[in-house]
């Protein structure tokens, strides 16, 4: 569905379309996986983040999920760490057939990439919250402004992937 934006010359003409805001894949995948008819659609990115309980931990869900809503969920999908570990056979397929994947960790522990790392997926993109957005972990979990640092960046980490740059 195509929202028209004015541009503010009085013509009407769309300039810009707005992001899907719903997270389809994991709904449609469970339908594949089960062996249910679907209608075939291009694979979002996948996206995985470890929400870990400090600042940065609970950031990467936080900035994930925004960046999901601006780059639309045609281009993004949410998808469960924990389903990864647990052999959950839908998420597992969602992930092996996203257009790509991108870690998002909060710190140099990095759960999330060495989980899928176990499950034998190769994010093309990794992000760790202390290390490329150089926040400092804290217990702190009201920073709009590191949530806002993070999801550009994590944007532009998932756009990157989807292009295939």
């Amino acid at each position: 569905m195509e929202k028209k934006v004015s541009c503010g010359c009085g013509n009407a003409e769309p300039v810009q379309q707005e992001a899907p805001k719903e997270n389809w894949y994991l709904p449609y995948m469970d339908q594949k996986t089960k062996g249910l008819e679907v209608e075939e659609k291009k694979s979002p990115v996948a996206v995985f983040y470890c929400a870990g309980a400090s600042n940065v931990g609970q950031s990467t869900m936080l900035a994930s999920v925004k960046a999901a809503n601006q780059v639309g969920y045609d281009k993004a999908a949410l998808l469960c760490l924990a389903s990864i570990s647990a052999g959950l056979k839908n998420i597992h397929n969602g992930a092996k057939n996203a257009k790509g994947i991108v870690a998002v960790d909060g710190c140099p522990m990095q759960c999330a990439l060495k989980t899928l790392q176990k499950a034998e997926f190769t994010p093309e993109k990794s992000f760790v919250l202390t290390k490329d957005f150089e926040i400092k972990k804290n217990f702190d979990l009201n920073s709009q402004e590191d949530i806002e640092k993070i999801a550009s960046g994590v944007a532009r980490g998932i756009l990157e992937v989807y292009q295939g740059s």
